[in-house]
């Protein structure tokens, strides 16, 4: 789920629905184009559990979780 910016609201973890309560910081990433990928939008967010997540907007293929932080 995404605020209409384009921003996450909610996902969708180990069966559990998490909130994102702030947006720590956001950037655009190129990928590695010798290797393929495509470019992304990467999220460092607060969730309401009080984790930190790293979330990942791919143009092609949507969002994926891509790290946690405890």
């Amino acid at each position: 789920m995404e605020n209409p910016l384009g921003a996450p609201q909610a996902f969708v973890w180990r069966g559990r629905r998490v909130k994102v309560r702030h947006i720590l910081d956001d950037w655009e990433e190129a990928g590695c184009w010798w290797l393929d990928e495509e470019p992304r939008r990467v999220y460092r967010v607060l969730g309401h559990d009080d984790t930190l997540y790293e979330l990942h907007q791919f143009t092609a293929s949507g969002w994926r979780l891509f790290r946690t932080y405890d």
